[in-house]
């Protein structure tokens, strides 16, 4: 039985290490180190566990920015650790019409004493794609760090974490179509600076420190086999995974895109409903609601009608507190991929449209 156990684990080893260069492959465009790939359970958890490392160097007086467009998982923990600390929270601010985040505010939101500054690669409501770029150069500039939450934004376009200038870079798999397993990716050389609380048996070596716990080897097994679905979504891609994923998630934006016009024009011809955010660059994502329904009802209905969405506030807490629809139920999220056709889009528009009497 002893012998059968080390052989499972030795297996597992590979498959760990085949994960870790696989997610890479997904995020980068530029040649990168496998070993900075932090595996977790989700998103969430590993944010929280980078925010307490991280808040080690951190003391009164210094600084983080967070953002009022991100999903709670990039913001709570980072305000919580400054709690700890004695660091001060500065906000970025949304502009509440389009729901875009001005790059040009962070000039008056940095110093000196920066540390870090989260902002999200793609709101998980609105689809709002902020400049990240710009963003991380301002923060670069002023020696902090930067942590950018691509769990949305991975999901529908390529990424390439580095251009962002994202020194961590988080994302779930199970939003692209594979389990629900957490991700982190950062440079190994600055994770080696990086001392998070672990068992004193456990490996010291990054990215090993980080992940806590037995890991979910058959769930790991699922990531591969998901990015090599997305490589092969454009059949006319060649090259090797990398180039064959960077040109299927590009015609995938462009198709999820066209099906996305389609909805918006659908939902502007339509007096009794509400959609939000108008950001110049977006993911298919709408966030409606329907006049004299409340977003549970117009859920049920869709569902009636064999339409799949969401409501409620999404973990978009500071975003609906914001808006100002929080505290009556947000609202109803409908998120396009690239499995989604016309078909969809009319069924969701013609349920949406019964709602009018």
């Amino acid at each position: 039985m002893f012998r059968y156990v080390i052989r499972r684990i030795l297996a597992a080893i590979p498959v760990m290490i085949i994960v870790s260069a696989t997610v890479f492959m997904l995020l980068y465009l530029t040649p990168g180190d496998p070993a900075g790939v932090i595996l977790g359970p989700n998103m969430t958890t590993l944010t929280y566990r980078l925010a307490s490392a991280l808040a080690r160097a951190w003391s009164p007086g210094d600084e983080v920015v967070v953002t009022r467009l991100d999903h709670d998982a990039n913001v709570r923990p980072w305000v919580q650790a400054a709690e700890r600390t004695g660091a001060t929270v500065r906000w970025a601010d949304v502009v509440l019409g389009t729901c875009e985040l001005p790059a040009e505010q962070y000039d008056a939101l940095l110093s000196e004493r920066t540390r870090l500054v989260a902002v999200t690669a793609a709101s998980n409501v609105v689809g709002t794609r902020p400049d990240v770029a710009a963003i991380t150069a301002k923060a670069h500039a002023v020696g902090a760090l930067t942590y950018v939450d691509g769990v949305h934004a991975s999901a529908h376009g390529p990424v390439d974490a580095a251009a962002l200038g994202a020194d961590f870079y988080a994302t779930s798999a199970y939003k692209w179509s594979g389990p629900h397993v957490g991700f982190v990716v950062a440079d190994p050389t600055l994770l080696e600076t990086v001392r998070p609380d672990k068992l004193a048996s456990s490996p010291d070596e990054v990215p090993a420190r980080f992940e806590t716990g037995t890991a979910p080897f058959a769930d790991l097994a699922g990531v591969t086999a998901a990015v090599e679905h997305l490589a092969h979504l454009d059949g006319a891609a060649t090259g090797g995974r990398r180039e064959r994923l960077l040109a299927s998630m590009a015609a995938a934006e462009a198709y999820e895109q066209e099906q996305f016009a389609a909805l918006l024009g659908g939902f502007e011809a339509m007096a009794h409903v509400t959609a939000y955010g108008k950001a110049a660059r977006r993911t298919a994502t709408a966030y409606f609601t329907v006049a004299g329904h409340t977003p549970s009802q117009v859920a049920a209905h869709l569902a009636g009608r064999r339409v799949n969405v969401w409501n409620g506030h999404n973990y978009a807490w500071e975003l609906t507190g914001a808006l100002g629809i929080r505290d009556s139920g947000s609202a109803v999220r409908a998120s396009l991929v690239h499995y989604n056709d016309r078909s969809d889009v009319d069924r969701l528009l013609e349920a949406v449209a019964e709602l009018a009497s």
